[in-house]
């Protein structure tokens, strides 16, 4: 009898013998085996992501998506040492997908993406209790069970790595075109990626959006767009410039507040009392209400930063941060750079979250103080408290030198999720419905609200001339599918069937701006990449460099998202435009236009050849 190991022998239902005659029988039988189990598994998951979730692919798709779920399935057991192994591997590595997916739609509302991937050691750093080793496990057990499984001394399972390795590098070499090809094929809802799921199933989508990944490696710019994009936006035809000239150069406080927003738009909720501090209130009523528009909801914060320090949008479902943002740019440190202004960043989180240390020296920072620098000495949970992160961020202000105007960006930590307190800071506000999440929120906007406003006393009291913008950088999360949200009829379940007044909600952040003693400014519903054109107009900037092409006449009250743009005129209803959709309103033809301009111009200054900049750059 022929025992030499077969190919499929590594994979069958054998788990007692270590030999077995070539038998197509057999192999038939593992096959099957194989196809049945995925099968199977793929309904299983498919109905519990439905019923713990309430997510699901269209019904149309379910014989796609299962076919992707089996192909993918093949593709290891191709590669595995035996049929227990594969098995065990395969169950791993899909539910957790499965269960991630999930997740997050039901967090952020939009399905996982590759960048996802890319930043998962960025969550790491955002738990130390229970959770941090739920995720750990959940990521390492799938990765280290799918090592094991694979048969390394086979020479099949090598020429199954390298074919797909060779596949890959082909993709990655016409990225762009296959790309654009995937999209006319097979359709994306830019603004809905909710929906491209839906419409693909899991597996398919992260192909797709994965080779959309490794176009973003490619990106590059056409001169002459580039070029034609600078003068449809510029007012005249000088040259922008790269450094700015202030007629004044008061010191300028950025202070960007994590989840930062007004719950008592929450009417039906029984907040009581307001947890909002009353100074905040009288401030913000004689700032006129202002709000920013973020390119966020319930996350990515590291988005609301590139626009309030760079002055484009974000119109990719991704975090600029990562992997976009290549060049060093005329940000608005950069920018105030040569007029002799020192630019420190502070944020008490790990430096590498979200790329801030390759970022913030792209940007121009001169400094970041981020965890390691600052003493742990009022925590909630893992998060520093406002009130000492303000204080210390103080205190290391009084040993700079006096006589050189300072660029201050301060990142608030205390606000991210679960909305923890501490002893030092119990719960004080009561709400009328059973959501803790809420809960825990407004408590936090309590202290949040307190701490602002004492650190925001200070400095108008000992730094009278100074420039102070504070806003929030997103909505928070209230619960699953927009919980909170949806049952006061702010949104609606599904992103998919918001109208341009629930965008205008989605994006809505309170914003105030203080120009020294001339008190609050009234900036209105401003766009978030509008906010440093806005602040280098109360310091009388001469020069007009590119943080100024947001203020174009053409972009007024557009707020650019993902897919689509939002106008929002001072009076009237707001208006949405999406992309390849036929717009009833005649006017998104010429919004579209002008935010593609403004996009072209930031994927060439700041991930491509940079065609738009002066030489001397």
């Amino acid at each position: 009898m022929n025992t030499r190991k077969s190919f499929i022998f590594y994979r069958d239902f054998s788990i007692f013998s270590t030999t077995y005659p070539i038998n197509t029988t057999h192999t038939g039988i593992a096959l099957g085996g194989m196809l049945l189990y995925a099968s199977l598994l793929y309904a299983v998951l498919q109905l519990a992501v439905s019923l713990c979730f309430s997510v699901q692919v269209w019904p149309g798709t379910w014989l796609k998506d299962a076919c992707a779920h089996i192909i993918f399935g093949f593709v290891l057991y191709s590669i595995s040492r035996s049929w227990k192994m594969w098995a065990i591997s395969f169950t791993l590595l899909t539910t957790v997908l499965q269960i991630s997916n999930a997740l997050k739609l039901n967090v952020l509302g939009s399905p996982v993406m590759p960048d996802d991937f890319l930043a998962f050691t960025n969550m790491l750093h955002l738990f130390s209790d229970w959770r941090l080793y739920a995720i750990i496990i959940a990521v390492g057990l799938p990765i280290l069970t799918l090592l094991a499984s694979i048969a390394w001394k086979q020479k099949s399972t090598w020429m199954v790595l390298g074919s797909l390795t060779v596949f890959s590098i082909i993709i990655f070499a016409n990225a762009p075109e296959v790309t654009a090809y995937m999209d006319k094929r097979y359709g994306d809802w830019i603004w809905n990626q909710p929906g491209n799921y839906k419409d693909r199933g899991l597996v398919r989508h992260l192909i797709h959006e994965g080779v959309r990944n490794m176009a973003r490696g490619k990106t590059s710019a056409d001169r002459e767009e580039v070029l034609g994009a600078l003068n449809a936006l510029r007012t005249d035809d000088s040259a922008l410039s790269n450094h700015g000239k202030p007629n004044r150069k008061p010191n300028i406080y950025v202070i960007l507040l994590e989840s930062f927003w007004d719950p008592m738009l929450l009417k039906n909720s029984g907040i009581q009392p307001d947890p909002i501090d009353p100074r905040f209130r009288k401030l913000w009523e004689a700032a006129g209400h202002s709000t920013a528009q973020a390119p966020v909801f319930g996350g990515y914060t590291a988005n609301s930063e590139f626009e309030a320090l760079c002055g484009f949008p974000v119109t990719s479902n991704a975090v600029f941060f990562e992997g976009w943002f290549r060049n060093d740019a005329p940000c608005l440190p950069r920018y105030l750079k040569d007029a002799g202004y020192k630019s420190i960043a502070a944020h008490p989180n790990y430096a590498a979250f979200w790329n801030r240390v390759n970022t913030y020296q792209r940007i121009g920072f001169d400094q970041y103080w981020s965890k390691n620098d600052f003493v742990l000495d009022d925590m909630n949970r893992e998060f520093l408290s406002d009130s000492s992160l303000y204080r210390q961020v103080w205190e290391k202000l009084q040993k700079q030198p006096e006589n050189v105007p300072k660029l201050t960006y301060i990142v608030t930590f205390f606000g991210h999720l679960d909305y923890p307190l501490s002893a030092s800071r119990p719960e004080v506000i009561d709400i009328g419905v059973d959501n803790p999440m809420l809960k825990g929120y407004v408590n936090q906007v309590y202290y949040k609200s307190r701490e602002l406003m004492d650190f925001v006393e200070k400095i108008r009291r000992e730094d009278p001339d100074a420039l102070i913008a504070l806003f929030g950088d997103h909505l928070p999360f209230l619960g699953a599918n927009h919980k909170g949200f949806v049952e006061e009829k702010l949104f609606t379940k599904s992103k998919a069937d918001f109208d341009a007044a629930m965008f205008q909600r989605y994006v809505s952040t309170p914003l105030i701006i203080i120009d020294g003693s001339k008190g609050p400014v009234q900036a209105g519903a401003l766009p978030m990449y509008q906010l440093p054109a806005r602040l280098l107009d109360r310091l009388g900037d001469e020069h007009h460099g590119f943080l100024d092409l947001a203020e174009n006449k053409s972009l007024s009250h557009i707020r650019p998202l993902a897919g689509m743009s939002l106008y929002l005129p001072e009076k009237g209803s707001p208006i949405l435009c999406k992309q390849h959709e036929d717009n009833a309103n005649a006017r998104c033809q010429e919004i579209l236009q002008a935010t593609s301009y403004l996009t072209t111009l930031r994927d060439d200054l700041f991930t491509a050849e940079q065609y738009g900049l002066p030489p001397t750059m």
